[in-house]
């Protein structure tokens, strides 16, 4: 994985813990044994909250303040009349970057199916090329703009992803987000 140096990497337990500090829900005395058998679980509540954050922030966040890695190795590409489909392991959240090796550039925007560039993809006179690549990103495939190799090499394919050991990895900096997304959340009805 790539910066991971400079991002949390924090157990659920940890998150959990970090998340009532920076909401204020910590109770300060450790001293003494409060029982209460009424109200709601807290922990399952702040736990489904910031898997919420968490899948959020992995779709939305600027990039660098999340865990990227390099899954060239892991993508399985087949390739058919000059377009490579390639399908995207699992923990892929978003791309980031990618590159055929016979491409002079990388491609690091990703055109949604349904627009007008994606379009012009499908015909073989409009499509990308190896001196103007394209993808489109059809979420678990991409359809990489194009090819003259029988069997292309994926020479760089750089992702948001989501850890493997169910840890949250981020940057310092989106802890700031946590108290507005969780007032932005509807309020439940008992």
């Amino acid at each position: 994985m790539e910066n991971t140096n400079q991002l949390y990497n924090l157990t659920e337990s940890e998150m959990l813990d970090l998340w009532k500090q920076v909401m204020r829900l910590e109770t300060p005395r450790r001293d003494c044994a409060v029982e209460w058998d009424d109200g709601i679980d807290l922990d399952a509540l702040l736990t489904t909250h910031i898997k919420q954050w968490y899948a959020h922030l992995l779709n939305t966040a600027p990039v660098h303040l999340l865990p990227i890695e390099n899954v060239a190795a892991q993508v399985q590409l087949d390739t058919r009349n000059g377009v490579v489909i390639a399908t995207v392991p699992e923990q892929c959240v978003r791309p980031v970057e990618w590159k055929l090796a016979e491409w002079k550039r990388s491609v690091t925007t990703f055109l949604d199916p349904s627009s007008h560039e994606a379009m012009l993809q499908l015909n073989e006179w409009t499509r990308g090329g190896a001196c103007n690549p394209a993808i489109i990103d059809y979420g678990s495939q991409m359809l990489l703009m194009s090819t003259s190799s029988a069997s292309p090499q994926l020479e760089r394919a750089r992702c948001v992803v989501r850890p493997s050991d169910g840890s949250y990895q981020f940057h310092s900096d989106l802890l700031a987000t946590i108290p507005s997304w969780e007032q932005s959340l509807p309020n439940p009805i008992y």
